[in-house]
């Protein structure tokens, strides 16, 4: 079965070009980020606007409570029935989103097994530093991670690998399920980097600060409140930090984890790596639906 992904950093386009992409296959999009999944949290997420999910159907987005934990293994599962249903109804699934675990979850062969260290585990985060390494323990097991330090990487790593022995384990290195596009978004970094501070900027233009004070603390879960735009805000509520201070640690958070999603895929052996054109979107999108043709008559 065919399946195409785009993923890239954040704030690189993804949405505006899925939108196009969507529209061009007459499909819908599968969401691939791991807290556009949460109603109410819509502008800290990036989540499209009501009026694009409208146009083109979007699944697994603003669909789950706040205060609720969803898994990798969930998400594995929802997708792998979704990818089914799509092709049964004749088209074509489109992955969109920069989580780079949950998309590799649905896309190779990840599944339940009950044994010990792995050393395809190990190789996939090695290349990663202590926070990004907690945040994929915090997707996979909220309430682990809440008891351990990042920068206690021996049990952080441990506690990953029960969760995988839980629910979801990489058992051929590299071996996908389906015949996969897997297109990365990518840009210059420093265009990148003012992009996520322009985005950021805006969000607060929007009223993310609003968005936050409704939220907290009585709706955010665990797992919510670990969404970048969200944490950085809570010690600002509590009179920890001044509001310029919570700004700028958005920022910054965000361009770590822009960081993060290009180690996570540089190592990656099916990727397609595509440089956008912001002063040119159009090009980037005709560029794509050329591989996509390319892909779909092979």
């Amino acid at each position: 079965m065919k399946v195409i992904v785009i993923t890239g950093p954040t704030a690189v386009g993804k949405t505006k070009l899925a939108v196009e992409i969507a529209k061009y296959l007459k499909t819908d999009i599968i969401n691939g980020d791991a807290f556009q999944i949460y109603q109410k949290m819509d502008i800290g997420t990036a989540k499209p606007s009501p009026e694009i999910r409208a146009q083109i159907k979007h699944h697994l987005c603003d669909f789950l409570d706040p205060l609720n934990s969803y898994s990798i293994y969930e998400y594995q599962k929802d997708v792998r029935g979704l990818i089914g249903q799509m092709h049964q109804e004749g088209k074509i699934p489109l992955l969109v989103g920069g989580s780079g675990l949950y998309l590799d979850s649905v896309i190779y062969d990840y599944k339940l097994e009950g044994h010990g260290r792995s050393k395809e585990l190990e190789e996939e985060l090695a290349a990663l530093d202590n926070e990004a390494v907690h945040a994929i323990l915090m997707d996979m097991n909220p309430e682990a991670a809440e008891k351990i330090h990042p920068n206690n990487r021996k049990r952080v790593l441990r506690a990953i690998e029960l969760a995988f022995e839980q629910q979801a384990y990489k058992t051929g290195k590299n071996i996908p399920l389906y015949d996969a596009l897997y297109l990365f978004l990518t840009d210059d970094r420093d265009a990148l980097y003012q992009a996520i501070n322009d985005r950021v900027e805006k969000m607060f233009s929007r009223g993310l600060l609003g968005e936050v004070e409704k939220l907290f603390p009585a709706q955010l879960g665990i797992q919510a409140r670990k969404a970048i735009g969200y944490k950085e805000l809570i010690p600002y509520l509590e009179g920890k930090i001044t509001l310029e201070e919570a700004k700028e640690q958005i920022k910054q958070a965000t361009r770590n984890y822009a960081k993060r999603q290009w180690t996570w895929f540089r190592k990656h052996p099916d990727i397609v790596w595509v440089n956008i054109s912001r002063s040119d979107f159009n090009k980037t999108i005709e560029e794509v639906k050329t591989l996509i043709d390319r892909f779909l008559s092979s």
